[in-house]
């Protein structure tokens, strides 16, 4: 009997480090960059035909957020990022140029092994557009939503690294008065990125 209780205390006190430090994966803040392709898309629709314009480029900035553990696998995020993107959209007679975009958004994810999370975001994000024809410039900052989905993974115990999709939704502007008829103009967001959270 006391030789079995030497061993269970010899197990308990080996895999206690282990069970703590997996109950410490995410779960608690965390500040990170983030890197990767963003393509922006404009589409105009005049009574009902659609034209659209797109342009990609290097969409670069940084997050900070807070991870929930939930029991068992389940972890509930809430993030904020900062994120801006190189080049512009090309027109004939103008450039639209893509500027900062904020967010605020919230992620559910399940736990596939100790290390590592799936999951699903989706939030608020705002962001600027300047329109510029060479003579002047007028920019405005739009409300709409974002939502994706991704993969992150432990590399050691306070580094995770992840790989994202995020789809973007800015909502139209009517232009039913510059055309004289039926006519809008959406604008939507593409963008993959790798980011890297450091964790405390």
């Amino acid at each position: 009997m006391i030789r079995f209780a030497l061993i269970a205390a010899t197990a308990a006190a080996v895999a206690g480090p282990a069970l703590a430090q997996d109950a410490d994966r995410f779960n608690g803040p965390f500040i990170g960059g983030q890197l990767g392709w963003q393509q922006d898309r404009q589409t105009l629709t005049i009574d009902g035909a659609r034209a659209s314009n797109n342009a990609s480029g290097l969409g670069y900035g940084g997050q900070v957020g807070y991870d929930f553990r939930l029991g068992g696998s389940a972890v509930l995020g809430l993030e904020g990022a900062v994120t801006g993107r190189t080049g512009s959209t090309d027109f004939e007679d103008f450039d639209l140029r893509q500027g900062r975009t904020f967010s605020a958004t919230a992620r559910l994810g399940y736990m596939v092994d100790d290390n590592s999370l799936l999951y699903a975001r989706g939030g608020w994000a705002n962001a600027r557009f300047t329109v510029d024809d060479g003579a002047d410039r007028v920019s405005e900052s739009r409300d709409g939503f974002t939502i994706g989905a991704g993969y992150e993974r432990y590399l050691t115990n306070n580094v995770s690294a992840r790989i994202e999709y995020n789809y973007s939704d800015f909502g139209s502007d009517n232009l039913s008065d510059v055309f004289e008829t039926n006519a809008s103009i959406a604008y939507r967001r593409h963008a993959i990125t790798a980011g890297v959270n450091f964790r405390f």
